[in-house]
């Protein structure tokens, strides 16, 4: 290039070349600009003039074919000094900038988010997406950017626009009211939630976000089986003499905590364990009495005197003033087995008048062993080995 040098420059412009690049330097290899030199600048480009010599940024071009003159040149030529127009060639940086959009730019979070919601706790969330930007202020985008970069691509910003971007997901996720069963028909207002604030950042930028999207929200997946778990649960279930779902929720959660416990050995412990035990089988039964809330205790009258009953005997059992069944009696024994039907817990069945403790029913009497032997708790104290006392 070096036979270039002291050639008078008549024509700038710039052939984009690609997708990636957001600001070009017109090479001018120390060359003049002629007087009069025309300037095209292309739809999706702007051109930026800056003093020979200095940061200050003087004109800035739209698209379209211009001759440079004082007229066009306002802020340069008082720069300059030019005061009655000028006739000698100059030196000037010319940047051009795109101001197309830049599509289909990745964000994720590197590590999960922990998030609370309402009436089901804390978890973590990891999340990725994508968003479009473009140059809304070419001035102010060369000016806090670019500096005297002679080619500036979207790769020597993208990494701290995805910085920023997942620093102000990560802060709002975990204020807003999130419903864990429900994250994939919330991602278009969570997107819309979070596009605000990080479009506040890009704006000091010179730069506008035009789209911002929430790909994917994923969360563990214990917390997701135990969602799915807990969608299958229902009054019809229960009703239909089918309390495993139910067993199962309160076995998954139960689980979960072991794990916990097992991962942080220097944790809470075993007392810790058992408290995310015990609040697992508080959250399954308060599911059980939501999903047959509002449902009547339903009171079916005593049979008539001389009815047959039924060659197998089926009990309806009470739990918080709801019913459950009926279970036949080998139900029962497996429900008796597992500790889910214990003998305090009332029953009916036809033929019966009245609700009854499972203990006291003989047939069902015998489904909780043998009762506890009389005295139990410790051997009657010996014989003195000593004589009585003297009178």
């Amino acid at each position: 290039m070096g036979w270039l040098s002291g050639q008078l420059i008549d024509i700038i412009e710039w052939m984009d070349d690609g997708q990636e690049t957001m600001v070009y330097r017109f090479e001018r290899h120390n060359n003049e600009i002629k007087n009069g030199a025309k300037l095209v600048v292309r739809p999706g480009q702007s051109a930026v003039f800056v003093n020979e010599g200095s940061t200050s940024v003087a004109d800035v071009f739209e698209p379209g074919t211009y001759e440079l003159t004082t007229a066009n040149l306002p802020i340069l030529s008082s720069l300059m000094g030019w005061k009655h127009g000028f006739e000698s060639p100059f030196k000037a940086e010319v940047y051009f900038v795109k101001t197309s959009k830049f599509t289909d730019l990745k964000w994720g979070t590197r590590g999960p988010v922990t998030v609370e919601c309402e009436g089901y706790g804390m978890f973590d969330l990891r999340a990725n997406g994508t968003y479009v930007i473009q140059i809304g202020d070419p001035k102010k985008f060369l000016e806090e950017i670019v500096g005297t970069d002679g080619k500036f691509d979207v790769a020597d910003i993208s990494n701290d626009l995805r910085d920023e971007i997942v620093m102000n997901v990560a802060d709002r996720l975990g204020e807003l009211e999130l419903n864990p069963g429900k994250l994939t028909g919330q991602m278009k207002d969570i997107s819309e939630e979070l596009q605000a604030p990080i479009q506040e950042y890009l704006a000091t930028l010179g730069l506008e976000l035009t789209r911002f999207r929430v790909a994917s929200l994923t969360m563990p997946d214990d917390v997701r089986k135990e969602l799915m778990e807990m969608s299958r649960l229902s009054a019809t279930k229960l009703s239909q003499g089918n309390p495993q779902a139910m067993q199962n929720l309160t076995a998954l959660r139960a689980t979960r905590a072991m794990g916990d416990m097992a991962n942080n050995p220097g944790g809470t412990g075993a007392a810790g364990a058992g408290m995310e035990m015990a609040m697992g089988v508080m959250m399954a039964n308060q599911m059980g009495g939501a999903l047959t809330a509002g449902a009547q205790q339903q009171q079916a009258a005593p049979p008539l005197p001389g009815a047959t009953p039924a060659a197998a005997t089926e009990y309806k059992v009470g739990i918080d003033n709801q019913q459950y069944g009926p279970y036949d009696v080998s139900r029962l024994k497996a429900m008796a087995d597992d500790g889910s039907f214990k003998p305090d817990m009332l029953v009916w069945a036809k033929g019966m008048a009245n609700w009854t403790k499972a203990g006291e029913v003989p047939e069902l009497s015998g489904l909780f062993g043998p009762p506890p032997l009389p005295g139990a708790g410790g051997a009657p104290p010996l014989p003195s080995q000593e004589p009585p006392p003297l009178v």
